[in-house]
């Protein structure tokens, strides 16, 4: 008895040359006969395919099909296929694409090619042709909704939201796509040589960094593909206010950096002293935290200024505090001079500083920010000024006691579900599964997993602080997995540079789109999976000091706020008004 289901027959353009495809529901059988015949599966169009030929459609039409075998909408094109089995239908294999493609384009080259004109451009569009990047066309146009949609489909298409245009691959057959929703030939036929080009008569200057003698600036012309070479150097940095890139000043960097240029036969310039390189400039990642944090700072303030931040960051450094710490305290120091453009701040007197911490209130900001400043303040005149007078006081700001954000078991679940990549997908799992900060999940390292013990090791953790938190069963085979994949060395979640971690900016933007995909009308952030671990396991009975070794609180005051956004107590709880016999005596 023959199913209901049904093989479609199409022409496929995919991979320069004509394609037999074949389109079907998943089946092993079918899978399994059609690897017989040389066919391989096509991710792009979704389908199994084979060469356009007689005799590939001969082994087709002798397979034992178990469906209705069918041949798409007519539509004639050349008479490659031959023979008498297939004489009727030589001319009638179809020419198939997805989406907004389907009606619009035909296969380059044949006699009855789709010819644009811009009498079938939408007026609304009003598109610019810009300037070629790289590999890429840039397209400027306005929103035209099915339009806009349609390039959204077309594999080759990327949307550069920093610039708001669309960024096209040069390529023939993306061109057809791009040009078929547009409805005009817009593009030119520079299509992008995999050959790369040598760069000729292009200088690269090596110059010392006074600043930090540890690095060396690199100054590079204006050229894409040089500057994308060294911002994927380890421990590079880019600095604004000098205008070049900074790298570790090391004799073993300088010979990646000529190894990396010799293709593009560039010219190094060094202009730097003898001795200035030196093995002792090797930067290690806590370095380099420290490193770029410092960099980034210096380029904030006036170069009359940059003294007293430089007291106040070799004091936090000299005390051995954190690079967020660094941020945070140098940033608030910035803030507040330059509230008083930049003077002496020795000269400042304490009733100037209350001034400042109260335009914080005026401006309807959080007390965090006035605790941040003030604790900035604190330290710079206790530590670098050495204030001893005990009566110097300033005030504290009332600081707001909110509740945390928490999801149910049941949204926690949504939100996973909501996450289709696999790597994405265990992030969230191992921060709500061990209750960690998404600063502590991109850290991780296989090293730090205890399969064995079921336990993770978090090193170095806020304030500094090693704690041991617990593996969820649940996530061990996934875990296993993935290290299969990805290797077990180095960080769990590679970032795009080699040797650093996945971003956390990425990882919030993953909870931010599981949050919309899912359908929750909460405010909701990484961390709230942190809170919701926290909430569920007190409420089904973990004791709280448990949950504060987990969560690594110093103080139990800290931990019992969860107290508050759980149901476990609460639910039990009726209200006085619930308890009357009758609404309808009350007049």
């Amino acid at each position: 008895m023959i199913k209901e289901k049904s093989i479609t027959v199409q022409k496929i353009w995919h991979r320069g040359a004509d394609r037999i495809g074949l389109f079907f529901p998943y089946d092993t059988f079918l899978r399994n006969e059609l690897r017989k015949v040389n066919a391989i599966y096509s991710k792009t169009h979704g389908c199994w395919y084979c060469d356009y030929n007689s005799s590939n459609y001969k082994l087709l039409k002798a397979l034992p099909w178990p469906y209705v075998l069918k041949i798409a909408a007519i539509q004639r094109t050349d008479s490659s296929l031959t023979g008498a089995d297939f004489k009727s239908n030589r001319d009638h294999l179809p020419i198939a694409f997805t989406g907004a493609m389907q009606q619009n384009v035909l296969i380059t080259g044949s006699d009855s090619a789709h010819k644009l004109s811009k009498e079938t451009v939408d007026p609304r569009l009003k598109y610019v042709l810009k300037e070629d990047v790289g590999k890429y066309w840039v397209l400027q146009l306005n929103y035209v909704a099915p339009i806009v949609n349609a390039l959204k489909n077309v594999k080759g298409v990327h949307w550069n939201s920093s610039h708001r245009v669309y960024m096209i691959y040069r390529h023939k057959f993306v061109k057809d796509k791009v040009e078929a929703i547009i409805g005009a030939s817009i593009f030119p036929n520079n299509f992008y040589d995999f050959k790369r080009k040598p760069l000729k008569k292009v200088v690269i200057k090596l110059q010392t960094h006074d600043i930090d003698p540890r690095y060396m600036r690199v100054f590079l012309p204006e050229s894409t593909r040089l500057i994308e070479i060294v911002k994927r150097l380890s421990y590079s940095i880019y600095s604004k206010h000098l205008g070049c890139y900074l790298l570790p000043a090391t004799p073993a960097l300088l010979t990646a950096l000529a190894y990396h240029f010799e293709p593009t036969e560039a010219e190094i310039k060094n202009e730097l002293p003898r001795q200035y390189l030196s093995a002792k400039n090797t930067i290690n990642a806590k370095a380099k935290k420290l490193s770029n944090v410092k960099q980034h700072l210096l380029q904030t303030v006036p170069e009359g200024a940059s003294n007293y931040l430089h007291d106040l960051m070799d004091m936090l450094m000299a005390m051995n505090y954190s690079s967020s710490t660094l941020k945070t305290y140098s940033g608030a120091f910035i803030s507040f001079i330059g509230y008083y453009n930049f003077r002496d701040p020795s000269a400042i007197t304490r009733k100037e500083v209350i001034k400042y911490l109260a335009q914080f209130s005026e401006r309807g900001l959080s007390s965090s920010s006035g605790h941040n400043a003030l604790n900035a303040l604190k330290f710079y005149f206790r530590y670098v000024l050495e204030w001893k007078d005990t009566n110097w006081e300033i005030p504290r700001p009332k600081k707001e006691k909110t509740l945390p954000s928490v999801l149910s078991m049941e949204e926690c679940k949504r939100v996973f579900n909501a996450v289709r990549n696999s790597k994405h997908k265990l992030i969230l799992l191992l921060t709500y599964g061990a209750g960690l900060r998404v600063s502590e999940v991109v850290s991780l390292q296989w090293r730090d997993i205890d399969f064995g013990e079921h336990r993770i090791h978090i090193r170095e953790a806020k304030g500094k602080k090693d704690r041991m938190a617990m593996l969820p069963y649940s996530v061990v085979c996934y875990l296993k997995d993935f290290m299969h994949l990805e290797g077990s060395d180095g960080y769990i979640f590679k970032g795009q540079i080699a040797g650093e971690p996945y971003s956390t900016k990425s990882v919030q933007a993953v909870m931010r789109a599981a949050i919309q995909k899912s359908g929750i009308d909460k405010r909701a952030s990484v961390h709230t999976l942190r809170h919701s671990f926290a909430t569920h396991l007190l409420e089904n009975g973990t004791d709280i000091r448990f949950i504060q070794k987990f969560l690594g609180h110093s103080s139990i005051k800290t931990t019992t706020i969860y107290t508050h956004v759980s149901k476990a107590s609460s639910s039990r709880i009726q209200s006085p008004l619930d308890r009357l016999d009758s609404l309808e005596t009350i007049e």
